[in-house]
């Protein structure tokens, strides 16, 4: 690869993590496809109770309703509140079994594509490799593919011209490239 044009480095951490998973599902159709799903059913079982609770003086079986309607409110209060609780749980076990955590991680890019570096691992890509770029207010996030990403931070540039000259370059290797809202 010819010599590096810009360098990122940043340390790989929990917070890190959680950030690069919560722009994912914000920005994935997946993520959007599992989080309106979620929402909704909970959001129908709450719904679904508070009229379980409003039959019980047209019924003659009051406790069957009321427990009827207990049971509805909580499993939807458990998908509404639960479900962003257990993915936090999920990705920060994950964190904790990956051998580059608490690592610091170098990229660097030049117009051939881009190479990372850690104390465990190194790779090379070229931009035809990347299949999606999408730029948050926080970083960069590059699609190896669905679900395989690199994360950049902004804060790991050196400075904003380099942020800058990065978005361009992504922007011109890139096909599927994206700024987020």
């Amino acid at each position: 690869m010819e010599r590096p044009i810009i360098k990122i480095s940043y340390r790989w951490s929990e917070g890190e993590m959680l950030l690069l998973n919560r722009i994912h599902m914000r920005n994935s159709a997946q993520g959007r496809k599992l989080t309106r799903g979620f929402k909704s059913t909970g959001i129908i079982f709450l719904v679904m109770g508070t009229i379980a609770f409003c039959s019980i003086g047209a019924t003659p079986e009051k406790l069957r309703a009321l427990c009827f309607g207990f049971g509805l409110v909580l499993l939807g209060v458990a998908l509404l509140w639960g479900m962003p609780y257990l993915n936090r749980t999920a990705v920060l076990k994950m964190y904790a079994k990956k051998p580059d955590k608490d690592l610091v991680m170098t990229y660097e890019v030049s117009d051939d594509g881009i190479s990372c570096k850690s104390d465990v691992a190194s790779s090379e890509m070229l931009w035809r490799v990347i299949v999606r770029g999408l730029r948050a207010k926080e970083g960069f996030l590059l699609y190896i593919s669905d679900i395989q990403t690199h994360w950049l931070p902004i804060h790991g540039f050196q400075d904003a011209t380099d942020v800058s000259r990065f978005a361009d370059l992504t922007k011109a290797k890139v096909q599927d490239y994206k700024e987020a809202s």
